[in-house]
């Protein structure tokens, strides 16, 4: 899957084969929108991939970077796609997601911004293997494959970032894989709300703000019902630990909801 995994040295082999056959690609443009280098510059100063480098370093990767503009419920990519870009969230929110043989959808993760997708495909050169869609009016940073490559090759940091952003996702789907198999869906409701606030979460005078989320965006991710979720958020809010205020999920108290998950 697109979303973990470390690239083997035959993925490598396979990416400079993609590089070299896809240096005059283009990729599909669904909206684009004019972004000042300086304001590409700083986003790349809080994204994990290009950390640490230095501003000469940082204004060439900047350079490389193209912005593009998705309406809500837009996809950014479908599985099975080829892959031929990476992407960096600037504004709004990307949802991941696997289509079933049933016709349903199961979420994998969702990405706020200065978060980074879509790399995996180009590091395996293999296609898609889930669908990217914006949750709403979102902007992305897009880098083709053949100057993702090149930054990989020439700059010793990016590469030592890559290996530690794939082995973040790697950490993250055990510990979900272990969340399945060990917690209940009340419990599984409470680690998936506190890692959105940990990840994307707004603080505010009452509370922190996960964004507008449905229920059933939420059970996707919780591998659980709509019907499920209602129950749990609901035992949640009669507690007073979270809220649902115009639409939006609210953690009121995150540090007693963290408690609940060292409850038997």
């Amino acid at each position: 899957m697109d979303q973990t995994g470390i690239a083997s040295k035959g993925a490598v082999v396979r990416m400079a084969e993609f590089v070299y056959n896809s240096r005059t690609t283009q990729h599909p443009v669904t909206g684009e929108a004019k972004m000042p280098l300086e304001e590409r510059y700083e986003l790349l100063r809080h994204t994990l991939l290009f950390a640490g480098l230095s501003d000469g370093e940082l204004e060439r990767v900047a350079q490389d970077l193209h912005r593009r503009q998705y309406a809500a419920g837009e996809a950014i990519f479908h599985q099975g796609d080829r892959g031929t870009a990476v992407y960096i969230v600037v504004t709004g929110r990307v949802r991941i997601y696997v289509p079933t043989a049933e016709g349903q959808e199961v979420a994998v993760i969702f990405y706020g911004p200065g978060e980074v997708f879509g790399e995996m495909a180009l590091l395996e050169s293999e296609p898609r293997s889930a669908t990217a869609e914006a949750m709403e009016e979102t902007s992305v940073l897009v880098m083709g494959g053949g100057p993702f490559y090149q930054h990989l090759q020439e700059n010793y940091q990016v590469a030592l970032n890559l290996m530690q952003h794939l082995s973040q996702r790697l950490r993250a789907t055990t510990e979900q894989v272990r969340s399945l198999a060990s917690l209940d869906v009340s419990r599984r409701t409470v680690r998936t709300l506190l890692q959105l606030a940990g990840r994307q979460g707004s603080a505010a005078a009452d509370g922190i703000h996960l964004g507008r989320l449905t229920q059933q965006d939420l059970a996707s991710l919780v591998g659980t019902s709509r019907e499920s979720i209602n129950r749990a958020l609901g035992a949640l809010a009669r507690k007073g630990l979270v809220a649902i205020v115009r639409g939006e999920i609210v953690i009121r108290q995150a540090e007693a909801l963290a408690e609940l998950l060292g409850e038997g």
